[in-house]
């Protein structure tokens, strides 16, 4: 016979979520879903808690969670408010390409401020012709001596005008097709970023999309 109950550790951290939502999320969930405004300080609120970044490892930061815990937390922040719990969950899958595949330079300089500032990051994939289809996406980001030249547009990007990191997907090898493409770390500030469209959403409007 399988055994599907949670264990211990599951069972606290599954109350721990359910806490934190009852108590920080769902009191302002209708305000913040009439106002479309992510509630000011959540996100250190729920790092507080030990619910933010959650995926990433405990050495850069993060709490070390796995799939299972994850999307325990996700169950129990998205009861109270789908919109306010996207913004605290979106983070992780932002910043994952970066723990996957990033140096460890690049793992310290990026992920370790995200982490340890409760910052936010954004997963610029959508496009309007593309949808979140990586294969069929226009932005190149072509080499220019040093440095790569982006030129594209993305849609939907859930906190993208609240992230200090992006991590970007575009086409650095055109003439490879999927193939040619490449995920890039862009620091929010860097010039030529214009956020053009704050999104005004039927549902998880507590949420910043742009």
């Amino acid at each position: 016979m399988i055994d599907f109950s949670l264990s211990d550790d599951l069972l606290e951290i599954q109350a721990r979520a359910r806490s934190f939502a009852q108590q920080e999320i769902l009191p302002i969930a209708a305000e913040y879903d009439r106002r479309a405004e992510v509630p000011p300080g959540i996100t250190e609120k729920a790092k507080a808690a030990g619910l933010l970044n959650v995926t990433i490892p405990k050495e850069y930061g993060g709490m070390g969670y796995g799939a299972l815990q994850n999307t325990i937390i996700a169950e129990e922040l998205g009861a109270a408010c789908a919109g306010i719990s996207i913004t605290i969950l979106v983070n992780g899958l932002a910043l994952t390409p970066i723990q996957l595949f990033g140096t460890e330079e690049q793992k310290r300089k990026f992920l370790c401020p995200a982490t340890e500032g409760a910052k936010l990051a954004s997963f610029c994939l959508t496009e309007r012709d593309a949808g979140s289809d990586a294969s069929s996406l226009k932005t190149t980001a072509l080499p220019d001596g040093d440095d790569f030249v982006i030129n594209g547009q993305k849609c939907f990007i859930t906190s993208g005008s609240m992230a200090e990191v992006m991590t970007v997907f575009a086409l650095t090898d055109p003439s490879r097709g999927p193939r040619g493409v490449s995920a890039i770390v862009v620091p929010a500030d860097t010039p030529g970023i214009h956020v053009t469209k704050i999104e005004d959403k039927m549902g998880q409007r507590a949420s910043d999309t742009v």
